[in-house]
Formats: C-alpha cells, sequence, structure tokens
C-alpha cells in the first residue's frame, strides 16, 4: 500500500528515453550544483558566451509535459532526489519518478538537472515533444560516491578496472582548491567512473546528451571513444578541484581500436548550461587515449558532426496509432544511439547533419520490426513517421473513458496500465474523459491491470483488469474514494484542489519536517516545511530552520502564482500550522494550515488545507 498512488503517474520513463541520448545512451539535503566558477577561473571557459551562443540554437519557448526518473546502481530507483526543469523543481518519489506538467522550455532544448545526497550530479538533454496531449520521459542515472579512493592532496594515482578489461588512470599534482577556491590540504576521497561508449546504458548515465559546442562556438553532435567522471572531497565532505594539472589515460573499446585516430578532442559537460565544450584533445596511446586536463567533472573523447535536430514517430502499419516501448538504434561511422518509444512512440534528440546511417526497430521480445541501412542524410530539422509491421508479435490497445462520481468527463487525470504481476507499461493522461494506451505484447492475449485518478477530486480509479485480444475497452469512473495521500486546500473560498502526485513527507536529524506533493497541473507541486516534530500549534516562518522558535513555512504552493514566503512572514493574520498526527516511518504525518498569505504577484489570499502524507523516513 506504501505510495501505491505513485504507481499511478509515474513512469512513462520506466519503459521510455525519449531522447536519442547517447552512443552505443522535505525539502531533502542536497549537494550543490556546481563548480564551474571554479572551472572558468582555472580554464577560462566563457560560460555567459555559451549561454548566449546556445540561445541562438534553442528556439521559442514552448510548454509541454515531462515524467523523469532518476536511478542508481543496478538501475534501483532514488528517492528524495531533486530534479529541476523549466525552472520548476521537483522531489522524486519512492519509485524515482517526477512530473512535470505544462513547464516551459525551449523546442530545441530541454535540461533537466537532478541532485541526491550520496551521489554525482546528473542530467538529461532533450529536443522535447510539445503542445498539451505531449508527454516527454527521461531517465538520470547516478553514481554513488561509496567507491571512493584516498590520495593525499600532495598528489598521487587511482586506477579504476573498467568493463573494457583496461584500466582508467588519473594521476593528479599537488593543489587542491574548494569551491571558494582556497587551498585545501589533507586527505582527497576520490571516485572514478568510466563510461563504455558502446553501451546502451551510457544513455542514462552520461550527462546532457552527445551534443556541445565546439571551441569556435559551433554547435555539433558528439560521436564517443569513451568518458570519465571525477569527483574529489575532503576530508568534510566538501567538493574539491585540482589547481595543478591532473593526467587522464582512458583505455580505447577495442571495437573502435582501428578507427580511433591518433589525435581526438577532449571536452568537459558544462553543467550551468547542459551542453559539452571542446577544451583540449587526446592522443592515442597504445590503446589508451592520454590527456592533460586543468579540472574535473565529466570529460569526454569525442568526434565531433554538425548536427541536426530529430523526431520520429513510430506507428503499427495497421491501425496508425503510436507504439510505445519499442527499441530504436541508429549507428553511423563506428558509432551507435540508442533510445525507446515513449507512450506516444516518439524518439527525438540531436542526430549527425549530412551522414548516411542505419536505423533498425526492434520490440522487447527481440523481433526486428524495420531496418533501413540507408537511413539519411538529413540536411536540416526532420521529423519523421516511421510505420512498422508487427508481425511475430502483436499490439494492443486498452482504451475508454474516465467519468467522475457525477458521471461528468474526467479533465484533470490519468490512468496507469500494468501486468498481474505488477510490471508498469504506461500512462496515459485524462483531460478530455478519454484514456488510451498501444503498445507490443509477446503474447496474445495480454491482462491488463489498470489504475488511476481524478486529481481534480482526489478520487481514485478502483483497479481493474482487463484481457486485450489484441483491444480492450475500460470505462472507467474515479470515485473509489479519496487518495491514500494528499495535499489540498481552498484559496479564497475557491472549490478544494488536490495534489496527489508524487507525495513524500521526511524527519531529517530528528528535527527538521518537510513533505509535499503535486499534481498534473500543479506549478512544481506544494512543499511544507518546519523545525516542528511534535503535535501542537505553530507559527509561519520562511526560514524555520534559522528559528529558535518551533515553526513552519509553505515553501511552495502549486498554484498559478504560487507564494512568497518571505512576504508572507508575520502579515496580519498569517498562516498558522496544526500538527495532528505524526509517528515512526510508515504512519501518517497530518498537517493543517490556515490564514493570510502573500502570492509571487504580491497579493493577500487566504488558504485552508491539510497534508496528509505517509511518513519515508
Amino acid at each position: 500500500m506504501k505510495k501505491k498512488i505513485l504507481k499511478y503517474l509515474a513512469m512513462f520513463g520506466i519503459i521510455s528515453i525519449a531522447l536519442l541520448a547517447c552512443q552505443k545512451e522535505s525539502e531533502p539535503l542536497s549537494e550543490s550544483s556546481s563548480t564551474t566558477q571554479i572551472v572558468q577561473k582555472a580554464q577560462h571557459v566563457n560560460t555567459d558566451r555559451i549561454r548566449e551562443t546556445l540561445r541562438e540554437f534553442q528556439g521559442r519557448e514552448v510548454r509541454t509535459n515531462f515524467v523523469g526518473r532518476v536511478i542508481g546502481r543496478g538501475d534501483r530507483p532514488i528517492a528524495g532526489a531533486v530534479v529541476t526543469l523549466g525552472g520548476q523543481q521537483q522531489v522524486t518519489d519512492d519509485n524515482g519518478i517526477v512530473t512535470f506538467i505544462s513547464v516551459v522550455v525551449n523546442e530545441n532544448f530541454a535540461y533537466a538537472t537532478a541532485t541526491a545526497q550520496g551521489y554525482t550530479n546528473g542530467s538529461r538533454v532533450m529536443v522535447p515533444n510539445y503542445g498539451d496531449n505531449n508527454e516527454n520521459t527521461f531517465t538520470i542515472k547516478l553514481f554513488s560516491l561509496e567507491n571512493s579512493q584516498t590520495i593525499p592532496s600532495s598528489g598521487g594515482e587511482v586506477a579504476v578496472r573498467t568493463e573494457l578489461g583496461g584500466e582508467i588512470i588519473v594521476a593528479f599534482d599537488n593543489g587542491f582548491v574548494d569551491e571558494n577556491g582556497n587551498s585545501y590540504s589533507g586527505n582527497v576521497s576520490v571516485t572514478v567512473n568510466h563510461l563504455d561508449p558502446l553501451s546502451e546504458d551510457t544513455a542514462n548515465t552520461m550527462p546532457g546528451e552527445l551534443y556541445g559546442l565546439d571551441s569556435n562556438y559551433q554547435e555539433v553532435a558528439l560521436g564517443s571513444y569513451g568518458m570519465v567522471h571525477v569527483e574529489l572531497r575532503g576530508n568534510m565532505g566538501q567538493k574539491l578541484q585540482i589547481s595543478n594539472p591532473a593526467t587522464i589515460l582512458m583505455p580505447i573499446h577495442p571495437n573502435q581500436m582501428a578507427s580511433a585516430p591518433s589525435q581526438v578532442p577532449m571536452w568537459s559537460f558544462n553543467e550551468d548550461t547542459g551542453v559539452w565544450f571542446e577544451e583540449t584533445v587526446a592522443n592515442k596511446d597504445g590503446a589508451y587515449y592520454k590527456a592533460v586536463v586543468n579540472h574535473f567533472s565529466f570529460w569526454n573523447c569525442d568526434a565531433p558532426f554538425p548536427v541536426v535536430n530529430f523526431n520520429a514517430t513510430v506507428i503499427d502499419a495497421a491501425t496508425s496509432n503510436p507504439v510505445s516501448g519499442l527499441n530504436v538504434t541508429i549507428n553511423y561511422n563506428g558509432f551507435s544511439r540508442y533510445a525507446i518509444t515513449d507512450t506516444n512512440g516518439n524518439v527525438s534528440g540531436k542526430i549527425p547533419a549530412n551522414q548516411t546511417m542505419s536505423i533498425t526497430i526492434t520490440d522487447h521480445c527481440g523481433t526486428v520490426l524495420y531496418t533501413n541501412p540507408s537511413f539519411g542524410p538529413f540536411s536540416g530539422a526532420t521529423s519523421i513517421t516511421i510505420p512498422v509491421s508487427l508481425v511475430a508479435v502483436s499490439s494492443i490497445n486498452v482504451s475508454g473513458t474516465v467519468l467522475d462520481c457525477s458521471g461528468l468527463p474526467v479533465t484533470n487525470g490519468y490512468v496507469t496500465y500494468s501486468s498481474t504481476g505488477g510490471q508498469f507499461f504506461g500512462t496515459s493522461l485524462v483531460t478530455t474523459g478519454t484514456h488510451s494506451y498501444t503498445a507490443v505484447s509477446c503474447v496474445i492475449p495480454a491482462t491488463i491491470v489498470v489504475e488511476g485518478a481524478d486529481v481534480g477530486t482526489g478520487q481514485v480509479i478502483g483497479t481493474a483488469t482487463v484481457i486485450a485480444n489484441p483491444n480492450a475497452t475500460a470505462n472507467l469512473t474515479a470515485c473509489g474514494g479519496l487518495a491514500p495521500e494528499y495535499i489540498r486546500y481552498s484559496i479564497n473560498g475557491n472549490p478544494i484542489e488536490y495534489e496527489i502526485l508524487n507525495p513524500w513527507a521526511n524527519i531529517e536529524q530528528g528535527t527538521y519536517l518537510s513533505m509535499g506533493a503535486s499534481s498534473p497541473t500543479a506549478n512544481g507541486g506544494t512543499m511544507l516545511i518546519g523545525n516542528a516534530v511534535t503535535l501542537g500549534t505553530y507559527p509561519f516562518d520562511s526560514n524555520p530552520f534559522a528559528s529558535g522558535t518551533p515553526s513552519m513555512a509553505i515553501k511552495r504552493l502549486g498554484t498559478p502564482n504560487g507564494i512568497n514566503p518571505v512576504a508572507s512572514t508575520g502579515i496580519a493574520g498569517s498562516i498558522v500550522f496544526n500538527i495532528t498526527s505524526i509517528g515512526p516511518v510508515g504512519t501518517y504525518i497530518d498537517v493543517s494550515f490556515t490564514g493570510n498569505y502573500i502570492d509571487q504577484l504580491g497579493n493577500t489570499n487566504t488558504i485552508t488545507g491539510n497534508a496528509h502524507i505517509i511518513r519515508d523516513n
């Protein structure tokens, strides 16, 4: 039962990666996002110019929807990760899922970042599909900081065995600085992670996308010969950088050895802008590439290519329905890119221009559904539809109506589809009282479990099981009682609004309370924080953690105009919180709140509501 409601919208990203990302791709305590300022000082990387150049290529602003998943080792979900996209910030649930509804991004560039305690930072760059009914998915895989080695600040060497059999070696000279540029003396914890350029998993683990700016600030697509991430930490866990050059020896993949050039550009990932930037070169040294670098983050040995934006929609040739969950592989010049079609049958990203490539589409049963050995070349932005014949397997479809307790169409809800064993298949947002899901099944007939909710009322859809042979009709009613976890509120006497997606509640260090939830239309969701963890009544304070008096705050409010916590502190009739239930992990935390607040536009409003969420930790 724990967090069961989270399955409802979780996870277009569990089965789909909408980005052709790669070659062979509470208020939680989190780490700072970047050490770019130190990098700029050391290497003279002009982040402002990178950002200015990107504006030329990113296109106009658009609104669209995203579902993301943050995972770690073994593809296990990371709960409590902070994900930022389009100026909004969300926290992953127990399934590692976040949702962004009607978020503003650029039509050719959407940049999501993820941070989590105990992990390196991660990110993803996408060319989004946009419009009211479009959905984009992404997966970000983070490295754990657990497997580190220690060297003194006077220097040393770290060697890590890779999946290719050889070792990646990083040699450090004397000299380390903290994030403020101050000299550091003491032990240095070094975490080194190598990414196989021909592994499908690299698409999730690498930051951004294989897209960058060369030393002349021209946009390029990249073909990787390997990449490495190095994280440096001091005795107190603080991030460090090198103040003197270090040397990297990176093994060349055996399948690329013959074609690997004697010299290849080296690119560093710029976390502030989301792109790779050409900084230096790597020279071939036997079975390795050797490079000298002046800072550490992600480094990538890459061949550059002219770039175009690409989108493909894969449909069932017999029905014209989009098909999700298909594997798409594009090969060119010894490099490969991988993606999985999302719930709209889409894959998109940045691919090399003017290249004749090959493309292969397979289903999850391993059947080749489509292949074209002469794919392209494309000289400009390209959007195509690829029909596939589902011969050895069949396309299934589950569709129907979704009505509320009054028999009216649901306009703010969702439906999920899974197997009887709990394997998640996909999700359909409900905006006009209907739902539909099309996918490939290895077995016909297929038994599909359907669930969902009406976010506008907080009512859930009772679990239903249908048999797709190959199609099934599931007419649903969202009138099965309130969701088990929610934040709900009424503003200025208007109808109650419910936020029931991604609920989470934490008590950290025994004294810091944070809890939140969101909805498909909530602007970043609602978050409550406080330094009060016992039953009682508490005042509003925008910064309760710095206050000596127990207090709470609504740090974020999922309405279009949001809340200004600082301006709301101390106003007449300000919000008062009442903690009515709080217990161990696995039990409910209940907080009611009522009073006045000031929104981001400077308007004074009155809110009444409550949070009812199961404690995670």
